[in-house]
């Protein structure tokens, strides 16, 4: 019993010990790992970009011995073209022997000149002449030609003697190369169909024919690459200008036929320095594949360099490949960097860990100093630093499952204003204390800086809930009041949060991301949460590439200004127009102003793209009739420039245009800041003379103090009440009652977006003064626009007065009332587009 009560204990210290060594021996590599990680690191990184560099050396040689083949292949082409073109001049040559003649050339000239002129020129097959015959001279010529020695002479359609029937005219083989006793003679190439109408092109065109003579062969044995040329021959004095001309005048053809394969020799036999390739010539009904192969000549490879020839009117495929088989690439450069890297790779591999060793001990010295140097001073808690080695740490022990929380205090600034920076200190560290108070031990909390915290959640099953039910406990804990100095304060607080792995494993970008959720947070109001998604990198992306893009084009002058008219509600006569912005971008086209305004106006691109289109509107609007009026539409950041009274003065100034034909458009909005200020701007401008209009009046903060504080001429209406003025009795009684506010202050109304009869035909009946819309008239460039206003002014002057009938007097009285009562309306700048 004594024994076994000993042995058992015995075995099971036995077994603790050895599970503790393992323990050990793994923390041990482990730790190992960690301090000669940069030299393992470095070491896989030198290999692979070692080989990456062998194979992209490796590839650059080929591609360098492709060049090379190329440029060969390419001049041998060159070579091939001009041999081809020269046999073609030959031919061109004896054309001009036979329409430079003053007597007929006899069959003996014509073999002696031939012969010279083709001598040493092995590629020629058969040179001949193909006189044109009529049908009286038929038997002349055959006589002719047997007395001339060419036994039993006929015309005939094919080679084997079959006599040609009657026609009206015949083009047989005369005079040719080849001996008198060949079938070629007295061949008539009119009677064959591909012949001729090889010849008829040449002819009607005065241009050089090429066709094979695959389908007609004098010799059957003749290669399939032979070509026949064909030019056509004038009378001598002859007009050629027209293709009636051309087909009086013609004489007859000279046609050569040539093989190609012995072209090729020949030309390549006159240049010693002829590479060594391998040259093929396809003619253009020959089927290839998609790379210029002749896959019955050349299989598909891709060493086969291919082009085009010109051969007459044809195009033939010149092929060309290495006479090896195949591109032969040293590879002594991509050796020897490869060798040149790895030797640089040991050496920094050895390096690194020699220097990671010492760094270690260097680290345990400055661990007390980067302790300090990572805490925040004011609230105890970890800084920047220290947040990004933490969620590194986080990420290596985590397996990459943690939560990022960016938080940013809501009002923050109004408790520094008010009761000053000591208290927003204060505040600050009691904020810490409430976030130390809902988070665990293993999370981390930080103040990166300002009133902006961050911490990090991590090791949560669900990682997502435990992210929200975090974030609405803090939300409502910062929401609870303060007591600082005696005061009661109350702020909030925004929350960005973002997942890893889920939307990354970067600090850079999960801090990024995480930043773009809290942006979101403070522009859904504030106090709340917002869980990152894609949507917002995706919005970020569009809005940096299209802010980029519009200061590019303001620079550029990228922009339009289009101009929509407007008219007489009741007569239909034109009273102005209203310009509106257009970005013609580059690649996208035009762009929506609805795309690029609001993003002008939040960078404030908006002031010097408003000072263009002012500048620009008055410049065009001098050179219309004096009865258009020009409207601006200023935005309510522009009306935070001080400078703007003088832009506009100063574009009145430049363009010459009388201030009263300017009308400045503003939406309510604006009258709502600084009050007092924009009266005095306001005033300032009626002093020049300029009208006042109030946009989309009904829309937003509508309201009878705007109509009395502020001197406007006119309202516009929106285009939301008309686009429901058939389908909607409210909008009706508003324009109603808007129509007869605003004849009791003796303002008049505009109604925009009028697209339909039935929508015109009630506005009048309403008393609207004025109608603008698709109905009447589209926004239209200035050329356009001053095109319309020329035919207008034009119909204007020339139109007689209709006569009236009686009883019609007191209607065109009241009339001439209501148009005596309209200020010269105006174009508006709008920042929208407009129906």
């Amino acid at each position: 019993m004594q024994v076994e009560e000993y042995s058992a204990p015995t075995l099971q210290e036995h077994d603790g010990a050895r599970i503790g060594g393992g323990r050990e021996r793994l923390r041990a590599s482990l730790s190992r790992y960690r301090l000669y990680r940069p030299a393992i690191i470095a070491a896989c990184v030198g290999v692979v970009l070692s080989i990456a560099g062998t194979v992209a050396v490796g590839r650059w040689e080929n591609r360098l011995a492709r060049t090379d083949f190329e440029g060969v292949a390419e001049a041998q082409a060159i070579l091939v073209q001009n041999g081809v073109n020269e046999y073609v001049s030959r031919l061109t040559a004896l054309r001009t022997r036979f329409e430079s003649a003053n007597d007929d050339i006899t069959r003996s000239e014509y073999q002696t000149f031939s012969t010279r002129l083709f001598e040493a020129h092995r590629g020629m097959l058969r040179l001949a002449w193909l006189p044109r015959i009529k049908r009286k001279e038929r038997g002349e010529y055959e006589a002719a030609a047997i007395t001339d020695g060419v036994p039993a002479f006929r015309i005939k359609s094919y080679p084997d003697g079959t006599v040609a029937p009657e026609s009206d005219e015949y083009y047989p083989v005369y005079f040719s190369t080849e001996a008198k006793t060949s079938p070629v003679y007295g061949l008539d190439y009119w009677s064959i169909p591909d012949h001729r109408a090889v010849l008829e092109q040449s002819r009607d065109y005065d241009m050089i024919g090429a066709l094979r003579t695959r389908q007609n062969l004098i010799n059957q044995n003749e290669r399939n690459n032979a070509v026949m040329i064909g030019i056509p021959v004038y009378a001598k004095g002859t007009s050629r200008t027209t293709v009636a001309d051309r087909r009086r005048n013609l004489s007859g053809f000279i046609v050569g036929v040539f093989d190609l394969p012995m072209l090729l020799q020949s030309v390549r036999a006159n240049n010693p320095n002829s590479p060594a390739l391998q040259i093929n010539l396809l003619p253009p009904e020959r089927v290839i594949n998609a790379s210029g192969v002749d896959p019955q000549r050349w299989p598909a490879d891709p060493n086969i360099w291919s082009t085009t020839l010109r051969i007459g009117d044809a195009d033939w495929v010149f092929q060309a490949a290495p006479a090896g088989g195949g591109l032969m690439a040293t590879h002594n450069r991509a050796l020897a960097l490869y060798a040149a890297g790895i030797a640089t790779t040991i050496f920094l591999a050895v390096y690194l860990a020699l220097s990671s060793r010492n760094a270690q001990q260097l680290a345990l010295a400055n661990r007390r100093v980067l302790e300090l140097a990572q805490t925040d001073a004011l609230t105890g808690l970890a800084n920047r630093a220290f947040f990004l080695e933490e969620m590194e740490r986080i990420n290596d022990d985590k397996n990459g499952r943690f939560t990022v929380f960016l938080l940013d205090l809501d009002r923050f600034k109004n408790v520094n204003d008010s009761l000053g920076h000591g208290a927003g200190d204060e505040l600050l560290m009691q904020v810490a204390q409430r976030l130390r108070s809902q988070l665990r031990d293993e999370d981390v909390l930080a103040r990166l800086g300002g009133d902006e915290f961050a911490l990090i959640q991590a090791g949560s099953s669900d990682q997502r809930a435990a992210a929200i039910e975090l974030a609405q406990r803090i939300t409502k804990l910062i929401a609870e009041p303060f007591q600082i100095g005696g005061q009661r304060v109350e702020i909030g607080t925004s929350i960005g949060i973002s997942l890893a792995p889920q939307h990354g494993r970067d600090q850079e970008h999960l801090l990024k991301k995480a930043d773009l959720a809290l942006y979101r947070s403070k522009s859904a109001g504030r106090s709340c949460y917002t869980m990152y998604d894609d949507a917002m990198s995706a919005e970020l992306e569009a809005r940096n590439t299209l802010e980029g893009d519009l200061r590019d084009a303001i620079a550029q002058c990228q922009f339009e200004v289009h101009y929509q008219p407007f008219y007489d509600a009741e007569t239909r006569e034109r009273r102005g127009v209203e310009a509106l912005v257009r970005w013609r971008h580059p690649v996208k086209g035009l762009v929506p102003p609805d795309k690029f305004i609001p993003l002008a106006e939040s960078t404030g691109l908006i002031v010097p793209l408003g000072e263009w289109i002012i500048g620009r509107v008055c410049d065009d609007a001098t050179a219309w009739p004096d009865d258009v009026k020009v409207a601006v539409n200023l935005s309510p950041v522009q009306f935070k420039q001080s400078e703007l009274f003088d832009v506009i003065q100063s574009a009145l100034a430049r363009s010459g245009l009388d201030p009263k034909r300017l009308e400045i458009e503003i939406t309510e909005s604006v009258l709502l800041e600084r009050a007092a200020e924009n009266e005095s701007f306001i005033d300032r401008l009626k002093g020049l003379g300029i009208s006042l209009a109030l946009d989309d009046f009904g829309t937003g903060y509508s309201s009878l103090r705007s109509l009395t504080a502020f001197p406007f001429n006119k309202i516009k209406i929106d285009k939301s009440f008309v686009a429901n003025l058939s389908v909607r009795d409210e909008s009706a009684a508003v324009i109603s009652s808007v129509v007869t506010l605003a004849r009791g202050l003796g303002i008049q109304i505009t109604a925009e977006g009028v697209e339909t009869e039935e929508q015109l035909a009630q506005l009048r009946a309403l008393g609207v003064n004025f109608a603008q819309g698709y109905l009447l008239g589209r926004p239209m460039p200035v050329e356009q626009l001053e095109q319309h206003l020329d035919i207008a002014r034009a119909s204007d002057e020339t139109d007689e007065p209709a006569p009236q009938e009686e009883g019609t007097h007191e209607t065109d009285a009241r009339s001439a009332a209501v148009v005596a009562l309209i200020p010269r309306s105006g174009a508006l700048l709008s920042l929208a587009s407009n129906g």
